[in-house]
């Protein structure tokens, strides 16, 4: 029954955290604009929520855009797009071939690992997610997503640590704190 309980909050999680990533826009820059420094340490210092949600949605944009080649923006969108429809071997195959043009384009490798997730391809979503945070360490989406992977591989502690390392980078992520709560009960080995 513990297990369940953790199911039922991994599933709102994922489809939460999956909602988040496919309705980002595309804005001015990727994970190398300069402003991002500054949207952080508002989105950590904030604590009204509306504003919270308004420093996350441009955090997002941002990543989301890639400045120097509208191809891949327009490139980008079609893959989210074949998300959307549930085409997850297409918008794989989409995600890997932009990667190839644009390698140090963070939000390509975390859009493949989302879609690696959501098709079980667990391996290569976790591998897509290291070249996420070799690019950019406070992408707490694809830190959370590293938690959802260890949950479902049953590696609690590595779960944890992944949603944990998420809270810091932003600490208004509601469903990351409900999941943070129940992996230390588990831990504990406290009833869920």
């Amino acid at each position: 029954m513990a297990q369940k309980g953790l199911s039922c909050g991994l599933t709102t999680f994922v489809i939460a955290a999956l909602f988040s990533c496919l309705v980002a826009g595309m804005a001015r820059a990727d994970q190398k604009d300069p402003e991002l420094t500054g949207l952080f340490q508002s989105l950590q210092a904030t604590a009204n929520k509306d504003f919270a949600a308004q420093l996350q949605q441009e955090i997002w944009e941002r990543w989301t855009a890639f400045e120097t080649d509208q191809t891949i923006n327009a490139r980008m969108q079609d893959g989210v797009q074949l998300m959307n429809q549930g085409a997850l071997r297409q918008a794989e195959t989409l995600f890997g071939a932009l990667g190839a043009s644009a390698p140090d384009f963070a939000e390509v490798w975390n859009k493949r690992a989302t879609v690696r997730f959501m098709i079980g391809d667990y391996a290569g979503s976790k591998q897509d997610i290291a070249r996420v945070l070799a690019l950019e360490p406070r992408h707490f989406g694809a830190l959370s997503g590293l938690g959802m992977i260890h949950a479902h591989e049953g590696n609690f502690k590595g779960a944890l640590i992944a949603y944990e390392a998420a809270a810091r980078q932003n600490p208004h992520m509601t469903q990351v704190e409900q999941m943070i709560t129940q992996l230390k009960r588990r831990l504990k080995g406290e009833a869920l």
